[in-house]
């Protein structure tokens, strides 16, 4: 025992010292505990979301198909009835209105099919993404002619996928193209280049270019970029074409090349 002299004080006992890497080894399974619970609670959200999505896709498909069928079928009647009743042009009109009436139901079947398959995989073929985009310009081309928009589209390979669906992609992105570009004389490109993971597909065209803080709420149900007002819409095309595109395992985005033109893309496996 250390024996203590006259006049001198007996030292205060020392504090352990406990190391830097000692204490931040008893805080890590706190921490991860903590990211784990937040990453828990958000992936639990998305399913929500995903779900409601899936549920609302189907239920909007179904209350459009009978419309569309109706519509088919009472343009067939009248072109039947008229025969050569009609001058070519009313013909023509009529012809047309079964025609896209007929895409449009073959579309909404797809949506129909692929919400009701949920998280299933999807049904998969070989398709010519040619005669795809030409049918799709083939459905918006009296918008094209009354806009007189310049079409540049490149050749397009062929994939696997849904055709329908990736009609509907296609569609969706031409039409919004037309939709918020010059009332005349715009230009619109459609891109297709090979990457590593597979196809980049991009529309570019004119119109009020999309703020970086709002590219990703435009891919949101019932959200719509600012500016949309002047247009119809329902602010749901986007949302369903990344849903479409994320069940062919590819992802979808927008960038803005200049202040007037946006550049829709979308990427699917090789």
């Amino acid at each position: 025992m250390k024996r203590i002299e006259a006049g001198q004080t007996a030292e205060a006992p020392r504090p352990t010292a406990i190391s830097t890497t000692a204490f931040a080894a008893t805080r890590t399974p706190e921490l991860l505990e903590r990211k784990l619970l937040r990453l828990s609670a958000r992936i639990e959200e998305l399913e929500s979301e995903r779900s409601q999505f899936e549920k609302f896709a189907a239920m909007a498909a179904h209350e459009l198909l009978q419309p569309l069928v109706m519509t088919e079928a009472y343009a067939t009647q009248v072109s039947e009835r008229a025969g050569h009743g009609l001058d070519l042009n009313s013909r023509h009109d009529l012809e047309a209105i079964v025609r896209i009436s007929a895409r449009v139901r073959l579309l909404v079947d797809g949506l129909l099919a692929s919400a009701r398959e949920g998280g299933r995989p999807l049904r998969r073929e070989q398709i010519d993404l040619t005669s795809v985009v030409q049918d799709c310009v083939r459905m918006l081309d009296a918008e094209i002619q009354s806009r007189n928009a310049r079409l540049d589209i490149d050749a397009m390979p062929v994939v696997e996928g849904d055709p329908v669906l990736l009609s509907g992609v296609f569609t969706n992105l031409l039409s919004n193209a037309l939709k918020y570009g010059p009332r005349s004389g715009g230009d619109i490109r459609v891109s297709a280049v090979r990457c590593e993971a597979g196809w980049t597909f991009a529309v570019e065209s004119h119109g009020p270019a999309i703020a970086e803080e709002g590219r990703e709420s435009v891919f949101r149900a019932w959200e719509r970029g600012p500016g949309e007002r002047r247009a119809r819409g329902a602010g749901l095309g986007l949302a369903i074409v990344r849903h479409i595109i994320e069940r062919h395992g590819g992802h979808v985005g927008v960038t803005s090349p200049s202040d007037s033109s946006n550049r829709f893309f979308f990427t699917l496996p090789a």
